[in-house]
């Protein structure tokens, strides 16, 4: 019969916009890099103004969303109670898909840690990175057996422990075979310290 045209909300266009913001951005990021990549020319291949792409975020931030969700699509789910994957095996491998990323193109790594160490308020999307790992590698302490308090101080631990290896490869002192290595010593130290 008659077929209603309903028209999207804004928030669904927002969604909308920043899908194609960031998909473009990330396009371009790769192809261009971080500093060939403009927010003009993002816009030009999302097919929105300027003031569209600048809604969302610049061009810093667009890294960062970028990295962020590149990061989470990655992001290992905790092993099952019974599972027989160790807690260190699962801790000390959480971040390699993270460092695999990291180490496909440098240059972009590099441009994404500079806007992490800025600290800008707008990170909030590494605080939900930073909440979901945290509460992965927690559940995967938990299901070990370490008690609930301990495992969380120790998910906080390698994901400091994360983030310090990421700047030692941001700044081109370690490569990634040492950094998987400290991180594995890093897991085996927290998870000892929880069975004492």
């Amino acid at each position: 019969m008659f077929t209603e045209h309903v028209q999207p909300t804004r928030a669904e266009q927002k969604r909308h916009t920043t899908t194609r913001v960031t998909e473009a951005a990330a396009r371009l990021f790769q192809e261009h890099g971080f500093h060939g990549t403009t927010v003009r020319r993002i816009a030009a291949e999302a097919g929105v103004s300027v003031g569209a792409v600048m809604a969302v975020g610049d061009k810093e931030s667009l890294l960062s969303l970028v990295y962020d969700q590149a990061i989470a699509a990655r992001i290992p789910a905790p092993p099952a109670a019974e599972s027989t994957t160790s807690a260190v095996d699962y801790l000390s491998r959480y971040f390699a898909p993270f460092l695999d990323l990291f180490t496909e193109n440098e240059e972009l790594a590099r441009a994404y840690f500079r806007a992490l160490t800025r600290g800008r308020s707008e990170k909030a999307a590494l605080g939900s990175l930073r909440t979901l790992a945290e509460s992965n590698l927690s559940a995967a302490m938990v299901n070990a057996g370490t008690p609930d308090a301990h495992a969380r101080l120790g998910a906080q631990v390698m994901f400091a422990s994360y983030l310090g290896e990421l700047m030692l490869l941001a700044a081109g002192s370690t490569d990634p075979r040492q950094t998987a290595t400290r991180i594995r010593h890093t897991a085996e130290f927290v998870t000892a310290q929880e069975r004492q």
